[in-house]
């Protein structure tokens, strides 16, 4: 977006008026497409996306298709929330994206609401959550398939240690300190780009190997395997032994009710690409790099899932990798073996380098949704002080770094609260946070469908893209509210969905509860608080923030 279209923007929402906390944030935008476009594919995470989908999509649904389910899901989501996303950040690229959005095209309170609920997951769970996890559940099997595939037994013993209470809150601190190091000096644009190119070759390197082996070598690697260790199924076992302990193989054909039943692990990798959004006010070139790092990324991203299944299923057989995702989600002791994608690659690398790459790629996978959620979180905070709705310090902008300093200290105080939670209290890790996002994302739908009609100045000063004569955003608003209604009813009443995701345990409810609740008293404590300050928050909501 050229300057002088930024400028008209601003002039047309009202920006940098006297209604906020200060007329400019304090941030620059240093942010290239490139790096934007990156912070999403980490947010999608296409890793473990693929190997959660490959394990256990076709162990509840062994008739539907990964391959057409993930085309469909991502063209679904880009074509949806994801083109309302993209069209909103090039109109308002500002900190605190959807809250921003929401707060000024539908009501403030709606905005408010929608805000805490994002952040406070954010700066209370997902922050630590990212740093417990990785010590939990990605260190140890990652640990164990690097002790199995090279034999050196003892980092086997130090996947079970790290995953001890110590050593999991020393990990993750370390973890959680490190990333706010590099979110708060901005030197996370770089680390970014070094652990992608891990990341993503740790999930193509398996997927090639697998097509370029075949089931033959498959065979003979992973038999050679269980030779060596002396126990597990071997490679002939699985689809028998599957079979006699419930599984039911595809019946050949293509089945369209299973393989919509499989959007939900799609949803788990395209439905979390909004990160770029959030951080609108530091992205240079908003209005064109904002549909690269948004409705651009999804596709991409989408469709390397798609390719990922593609050569697995091609090179495994759909049967036998059916099979094997059967056993691994519902008897792991029997199968007695690691069934994920990065053991099949590593087994059948046979080379240390590789091995290493496929390791360090996965850990890469999981480390790096921590600094994504506290970007987005700090951000959210920021939006919010300027608005007069939160303590100003916490909006406070380095003058050195351009980072909110003050927020990004609060989130890793929580983090380190919430990795003590965790682990005291491991069922919190239970917590379904998917209803939320698809409500937070049908309630941004919503904000697309009227915001060229209640913000026609800021609408057509971004372009006034239209199809057939009708508000391109509207448009894709209306498309998101059904597909993503869609998709909540089949999170909500399909048991398997459900009881996987987690979306209505007791757990997730209450909490969901207490955040909305505490929201609500907030929203109305500062509403008063400015009130008897002089401050008019209904005025401060009709104007779009500072640059």
């Amino acid at each position: 977006m050229a300057v002088d279209s930024m400028d008209t923007i601003n002039a047309a929402g009202g920006a940098g008026s006297g209604l906020f906390l200060r007329k400019a944030t304090g941030l620059v935008r240093d942010v290239s497409a490139l790096d934007a476009f990156l912070l999403n594919a980490v947010g999608m995470n296409v890793g473990l996306g693929a190997l959660f989908m490959l394990q256990q999509a076709p162990a509840f649904f062994p008739n539907g298709n990964m391959i057409i389910a993930a085309i469909i899901g991502t063209l679904i989501m880009a074509f949806s929330i994801q083109w309302v996303y993209s069209e909103f950040s090039a109109a308002m690229p500002r900190s605190g994206g959807d809250y921003v959005f929401t707060s000024r095209a539908i009501h403030p309170f709606i905005g408010w609401i929608l805000g805490w609920n994002q952040a406070i997951w954010l700066i209370f769970f997902w922050i630590g959550f990212n740093a417990w996890a990785l010590v939990q559940f990605t260190l140890p099997p990652t640990l164990q398939v690097l002790a199995q595939t090279t034999g050196i037994s003892g980092l086997a013993d130090v996947g079970s240690t790290v995953a001890e209470p110590l050593w999991t809150f020393v990990i993750g601190s370390i973890v959680n300190v490190f990333f706010a190091y590099l979110v708060l000096t901005r030197r996370f644009w770089g680390w970014q780009k070094i652990s992608i190119l891990f990341a993503f070759a740790a999930i193509l390197i398996p997927a090639v190997l697998i097509l370029v082996n075949g089931a033959s070598g498959l065979k003979t690697a992973w038999d050679g395997f269980v030779g060596t260790q002396g126990s597990g199924l071997t490679y002939d076992q699985i689809v028998p032994k599957a079979q006699e302990l419930g599984y039911t193989p595809p019946s050949g054909g293509f089945d369209l009710s299973s393989t919509l039943l499989m959007l939900p692990w799609v949803f788990f990798v395209v439905g979390f690409g909004v990160g770029p959004a959030q951080i609108g006010g530091e992205i240079k070139r908003a209005g064109r790099s904002m549909w690269y790092a948004l409705f651009g990324s999804t596709l991409l991203n989408g469709l390397a899932l798609a390719l990922v299944l593609w050569l697995v299923v091609s090179g495994a057989g759909e049967q036998w990798i059916g099979s094997l995702g059967f056993l691994a989600t519902n008897h792991g002791d029997v199968l007695g073996v690691q069934a994920g994608v990065n053991f099949l690659g590593s087994i059948l690398g046979g080379n240390i380098v590789i091995q290493l790459i496929i390791f360090l790629g996965f850990v890469a996978w999981a480390l790096n949704g921590t600094p994504a959620s506290e970007l987005q979180a700090t951000r959210y905070m920021l939006a919010a002080s300027l608005d007069r709705m939160i303590p100003g310090a916490l909006g406070e902008v380095d003058e050195r770094t351009h980072s909110p300093r003050n927020a990004i200290i609060l989130c890793t105080i929580a983090g380190e609260l919430s990795i003590l939670g965790l682990i005291a209290i491991p069922q919190a890790s239970l917590l379904g946070a998917l209803m939320a996002q698809i409500i937070a994302y049908i309630i941004v739908a919503v904000a697309g469908i009227v915001f060229p009609y209640r913000m026609k100045d800021v609408w057509q000063a971004s372009g006034a893209r239209t199809i057939a004569g009708i508000p391109s955003i509207a448009i894709a608003g209306a498309f998101a509210v059904v597909v993503l209604g869609g998709q909540l009813f089949l999170f909500v009443t399909n048991n398997d969905i459900n009881s996987f995701f987690g979306v209505t345990r007791d757990i997730s409810l209450m909490v969901a509860a207490f955040v909305i609740g505490s929201g609500i008293v907030w929203y109305v404590g500062a509403w008063v608080y400015n009130r008897n300050r002089g401050v008019d928050t209904n005025l401060v909501y009709r104007a779009i923030p500072p640059d």
